[in-house]
């Protein structure tokens, strides 16, 4: 990775904001609105580094179907905070991808907020509606849209000081858990037998698996319930390990701590042979419902009879399904590779190394996710992902969707550890294109963007999935040895074939 330098002006934002953030930041008769904090913590920071908030006069024709007048009144009032965008044409590609609304209701009010995005009216769309955001995914905007929380750590990566500590991924007991802390208080409100049935989780210990992430004041930022089913009561291929459990706590949010507890799943099951793996979500929650589709997981067609839907993973590959390499990683893995592609050598410094890949810091044995080293630096969002980012400098053009990626750790280990498979490529000269391209999944600042895409040639950025550690990494000698490089490679490096053959034979297929 090219290193930044210093002395470059901040990026500045045009954040669009949708109805429901503009109702959080500001309370109506002293009630508190879901998001208070998180939204006034987003205009805060806004000011301090000078980004623009915008608002769609669609946000306006919403705010104005408000019952209470009063309240209506104050509303709008409110939005005379934040500036007022034109209006924006919707492109008959919108219309074809979603038909055409019916003018004044929310299908017509969302489409002219993605029509004001996708024609660069605003560089992001903060909202908390997961309709809209599915929408936007849909029609390629969807790394244009950021939750609440996640907009506040885009901001946040301007003020250092606002670093996130490290997590601690633990398996723990389940007869330890703090029955009283308040990431049970959501459960509780959905399952009615909520505390019956964690007494009788706590009692199975034995047949159960429990990974918490600690919070602050040692709460639980995040928590996986695991459980073997045999029987099971659905037609899956066995072993099957149901995930009776998963939860990141309000105020964890925007920090991946969902991806980072997934890692620990993924692995746990992957190491203990399971078939298939499995989850019952309530309708409520349709964001849970798109992270883990995300990661592989499909609906099975059936619900509960608590009308929950259920999600499968299939982690053993079938021969006869025709996949490509992207597919295949994300249906099957992480770990998963299929390796029918391209595998490429990117050489990464040990400082964002470090960041990129916390697991593996001051450590070479990688495979114990359950703990993570208490001295700096410390891990953040993008370092807990399974989606992450990479930039540099490098003229590389053949990289595809697909491609393996071995990370090469240079001057102190000399060595790679960690495999990646690529999910996409933009080669730009506009720091904030790339800025909008690779989100929070990065290593830089905005403003360390802005300089490397100054740089000859522009910037590339790779957005990729984190398949696996290597464990005992391969050495530059090893590498050298069996011709997957000449020498230390100083830009990303195109093995041979050859060279492939071997680091399939090391991977043993993924």
């Amino acid at each position: 990775m090219s290193t930044p330098s210093d002395g470059a002006q901040p990026h500045r934002f045009r954040l669009l904001l949708d109805a429901n953030v503009i109702i959080a930041v500001e309370p109506y008769a002293g009630d508190i609105e879901a998001g208070m904090s998180a939204a006034a913590r987003l205009l805060r920071l806004a000011t301090e580094q000078g980004h623009v908030l915008c608002v769609a006069r669609a946000t306006r024709d919403d705010l104005l179907e408000t019952r209470d007048p009063k309240k209506r009144n104050q509303r709008l009032a409110e939005l005379e905070k934040f500036h007022l965008l034109e209006a924006v044409p919707v492109p008959a590609s919108l219309e074809a991808t979603f038909g055409a609304p019916k003018l004044g209701t929310n299908d017509e009010r969302d489409m002219r907020l993605l029509a004001a995005l996708e024609a660069g009216a605003a560089t992001h769309l903060v909202t908390d509606d997961n309709r809209l955001q599915r929408r936007a995914a849909k029609c390629g905007l969807g790394d244009r849209v950021l939750p609440l929380d996640d907009a506040v750590e885009l901001l946040a990566a301007f003020a250092p000081g606002e670093a996130t500590p490290p997590p601690q991924v633990r398996r723990v007991k389940t007869y330890t858990l703090n029955t009283d802390d308040s990431i049970f208080e959501g459960l509780r409100a959905d399952y009615s037998d909520f505390d019956c049935w964690l007494k009788k989780v706590r009692r199975e210990h034995e047949q159960r698996t429990s990974y918490v992430i600690q919070g602050e004041s040692f709460n639980y930022a995040a928590l996986a319930l695991l459980k073997p089913e045999n029987p099971c009561e659905y037609d899956l291929t066995q072993p099957v390990v149901k995930i009776s459990t998963f939860k990141v706590a309000a105020g964890y949010s925007g920090l991946k701590y969902g991806e980072l507890l997934l890692k620990s799943v993924l692995l746990d099951v992957t190491e203990s042979k399971v078939a298939s793996l499995y989850v019952e979500v309530l309708p409520t929650h349709p964001d849970v419902v798109g992270f883990l589709e995300d990661f592989g997981f499909e609906e099975l067609g059936i619900q509960t009879s608590k009308g929950e839907h259920v999600l499968v993973k299939t982690l053993v590959p079938d021969p006869t399904l025709e996949l490509s390499d992207l597919d295949y990683h994300i249906r099957y893995g992480p770990p998963a590779l299929r390796m029918a592609q391209d595998v490429y050598v990117l050489p990464i410094e040990p400082r964002w190394h470090d960041q990129l890949f916390p697991e593996q810091v001051g450590r070479i044995d990688s495979t114990q996710l359950s703990l993570f080293p208490d001295a700096e630096p410390a891990t953040h969002p993008w370092g807990n992902a399974l989606r992450k980012a990479y930039i540099c400098n490098s003229r590389t053009k053949s990289l595809a969707p697909g491609d393996v990626l071995l990370f090469y750790r240079s001057r102190d280990r000399q060595s790679i550890s960690a495999v990646g498979i690529v999910e996409e490529a933009l080669r730009s000269r506009a720091g904030e294109e790339i800025v909008q391209f690779v989100g929070r999944r990065t290593v830089y600042t905005p403003t360390e963007i802005d300089t490397i895409a100054r740089g000859v040639g522009g910037a590339l950025a790779i957005r990729f999935r984190q398949d696996r550690f290597i464990d005992p990494p391969m050495t530059l000698d090893e590498l050298t040895a069996n011709r997957v490089l000449k020498s230390w490679p100083q830009s990303i490096t195109r093995i041979s074939a050859e060279g492939v053959s071997w680091i399939r034979d090391r991977l043993k297929g993924g």
